[in-house]
């Protein structure tokens, strides 16, 4: 078995953003006009790029632009949330979590804001544990305005000798830059998670779902952020106990979005459990239901989780093996 080769973890909860964000639709009109730019007839190599620089420099004004809107707009939203730690809650339920996996041993559960490879190859290789999990989180609302999506990515990489061997990885950790430690082919457990709860009231009009998110003191916001909470973690560590096999073609019957197929692994009240060709689990929440079956304060607890069957998995092959050999535990 090799997750009981892999104890003690060492986990480290990488959270980038310092609050919640909104998405937007970047700009790819300068990509289109720099491919036009070299498509050109007798249009000079020199000419091309200067071209192509000119439209990238648009790209890069328009995204600012965006992003400003989106953040301007988000902005009430984030005031309503000013009671609420992400980060503390996120952490206690992750280790909660983690801690009903038969086995699991945790060396310790910690917060970073720091997530790039540096950084990560660091915690890795100063580690006195057997491994290390790194967890990057997110949570955001969509371009619309209509959806929060809370998402949690996890890998344990086998740090010490006997961890190694069980997973069949060379005793020597590789420093290369051809296969940086943290490689993805490198973990011995991947999962990822995203849970996305729509609001029951929301339309084509974002301003129209802002109000509606922020209405009753943003109770509905809560509490999709607290059922998100509890249910990326606690599918985060089923995932890890789960068995094969990940994804079964024959039984895709799941059409979302349209021209996807999707395995339906459960179905509640409060939503439902997809697994998708990659590994990844998504969790869609019937909101309304989840606030429904809450009590009237805003900080109860939320619903319980999704399962995930008995005859899915979290191993290796949760992931497809065409990752790029530099895509590493903090991308």
């Amino acid at each position: 078995e090799v997750l009981s080769a892999l104890q003690p973890v060492e986990v480290k909860v990488g959270i980038n953003q310092p609050e919640l964000y909104a998405a937007f639709v970047r700009s790819t009109a300068g990509a289109s006009g720099a491919a036009a730019c070299a498509a050109v007839p007798g249009f000079g190599i020199l000419l091309a790029a200067a071209c192509g620089g000119a439209f990238g420099a648009v790209d890069a004004s328009v995204n600012a632009a965006r992003a400003k809107a989106a953040e301007e707009s988000v902005r009430p939203l984030k005031d309503e949330l000013v009671d609420v730690s992400f980060d503390q809650l996120m952490r206690e339920s992750i280790t909660q979590s983690l801690q009903t996996v038969p086995g699991m041993q945790l060396e310790s559960v910690a917060i970073t804001k720091t997530v790039t490879t540096d950084a990560y190859e660091k915690t890795f290789k100063a580690s006195k544990s057997n491994s290390v999990m790194f967890i990057n989180l997110d949570y955001h609302l969509s371009t619309d305005f209509s959806t929060l999506e809370v998402s949690a990515r996890g890998l344990i990489y086998p740090r010490g000798a006997t961890a190694r061997k069980a997973a069949k990885l060379p005793t020597s950790i590789s420093t290369t830059p051809s296969e940086p430690a943290l490689a993805l082919q490198n973990a011995t457990y991947r999962s990822n998670i995203i849970y996305r709860a729509k609001h029951p009231a929301a339309g084509d009009d974002a301003t129209k779902n802002i109000a509606a998110w922020k209405a009753d003191n943003a109770r509905f916001l809560k509490m999709a952020l607290q059922d998100g909470i509890a249910q990326s973690t606690a599918l985060l560590a089923a995932d890890l106990q789960s068995k094969h096999p990940v994804y079964a073609p024959a039984t895709a019957k799941v059409d979302v979005p349209p021209g996807l197929k999707a395995n339906l692994v459960s179905q509640g009240n409060t939503g439902k459990l997809l697994r998708y060709p990659d590994g990844s689990l998504y969790f869609d929440a019937a909101l309304a239901n989840v606030v429904a079956a809450a009590p009237p304060a805003v900080a109860a607890a939320p619903a319980a989780p999704a399962t995930v069957a008995a005859t899915d998995t979290a191993s290796a092959a949760a992931v497809p093996t065409a990752q790029p050999a530099t895509d590493t535990a903090a991308k």
